[in-house]
């Protein structure tokens, strides 16, 4: 098949949640044998790109395009199409142009849209090519659940309308296209009853070459949580770890630790440096020592969609996990087997105090949770679920 990509970003692993996302499918596909390029934004420059040069990091450009000043089309998307800011942030109408262009003189197969691009392409119908739309994940799930937790009443108010504007756009969407794909089978069936004719589940895959067990590390009395900082449900999720669940377990075990991985950390993560045994990293090259020293990671988010690839990547890293519901919704593991899965902050001291303290149970959970890890997000599987997208009448 011939396929081309179209992103906000250019893919690259480390990145963001969408760039990786691509990275991956991308490297999956070249690996099976088919042809991909890929297209996306930077600045004001529009590039079609040959996939198989970002492989080897050269990213050879077939050709490039140059925008005027693109704040016009941003201020129009948001004001005027009363599009979500994340959404209008990805306007370049150029990107059409170009795209009319390629067009002309290379036939796609498949056409691979992120799903925030799509407003980029208002008449994207291609005879004999098959258009999907990657959601990545149900936004509007994250816009809602942090509405209902939400307590300053500005916030409420900025999250209520950027919730309203996604919703709108996510119908926009279903107009568009008759095939989409999705990171979970939490998000599609949020998106299905609703908005969606048509979902596929198409999740991350996790590289158990590089997210391995590592049993030369000693592991130390800390818990451990990574991701974003400035990520909203990130923030909440520190504060709450930090605040509701580590002090408590402090106040037991003296020489417990509580180490915050991530880049860009927010002002009020920031802050709980100054509480003692808390570590806020900041941004580090490799994450992997942090989870292979630590005793349990912990992911209290209260709101967020999608799969979360921290608690696979833990998983894969022999890190044993105490998780919400919440987070759990996008990956599926069993409470007491793979993981542990709470809803109220007693529960999560519970819990992983009887890990502090058990070590066997913690060695249990974690071969159960690297082994659910292989089964469902290896490369092989995930590769197949999108060829099936891809392929499915």
């Amino acid at each position: 098949m011939n396929i081309l990509f179209i992103t906000h970003r250019k893919p690259k692993v480390p990145g963001k949640g969408d760039q990786v996302r691509a990275f991956q499918q991308i490297r999956s596909l070249l690996g099976k044998g088919h042809t991909v390029h890929y297209l996306y934004q930077e600045n004001d420059e529009a590039y079609w790109c040959c996939a198989a040069s970002l492989m080897n990091g050269s990213n050879e450009e077939k050709f490039k395009m140059k925008a005027k000043n693109n704040n016009f089309s941003i201020i129009r998307s948001f004001f005027l199409k009363k599009y979500p800011l994340s959404v209008s942030l990805a306007s370049f109408p150029i990107l059409n142009v170009l795209l009319e262009r390629i067009l002309s003189e290379t036939h796609y197969d498949i056409i691979h849209v992120q799903s925030k691009m799509l407003h980029n392409f208002p008449l994207l119908t291609i005879p004999n090519s098959k258009l999907i739309v990657d959601y990545i994940d149900a936004i509007s799930l994250n816009l809602e659940r942090r509405y209902r937790w939400s307590k300053n009443p500005f916030e409420k108010l900025v999250v209520g309308g950027e919730l309203g504007r996604m919703k709108k756009y996510e119908m926009f969407i279903k107009t568009q296209s008759s095939k989409a794909i999705i990171t979970s089978l939490a998000d599609k069936d949020f998106l299905h009853s609703r908005r969606v004719s048509e979902v596929d589940v198409v999740p991350n895959y996790i590289d158990l070459s590089y997210f391995y067990r590592n049993p030369l590390e000693n592991r130390k009395n800390a818990l451990v949580f990574t991701g974003t900082m400035n990520y909203a449900p990130n923030v909440d999720a520190a504060k709450r770890l930090v605040k509701e669940i580590y002090l408590p377990l402090k106040a037991k075990i003296p020489d417990l630790e509580c180490w915050l991985v991530g880049a860009n950390p927010a002002a009020d993560i920031k802050k709980l440096n100054k509480i003692p045994g808390v570590v806020v990293t900041g941004f580090v090259e490799d994450i992997r020592p942090w989870q292979w020293k630590a005793a349990v990671y912990v992911c209290p988010l209260r709101f967020g969609a999608g799969q979360q690839n921290k608690i696979l990547e833990a998983a894969g890293l022999g890190c044993p996990i105490v998780m919400s519901t919440i987070t759990n919704s996008g990956i599926g593991f069993t409470h007491q087997e793979e993981a542990f899965v709470c809803e109220h902050n007693d529960e999560f001291v519970t819990q992983i105090e009887r890990l502090l303290h058990d070590h066997e149970l913690a060695e249990t959970v974690t071969v159960k949770a690297s082994d659910f890890v292989s089964e469902h997000f290896s490369q092989k599987k995930v590769t197949d679920q999108l060829i099936g997208a891809y392929t499915a009448s």
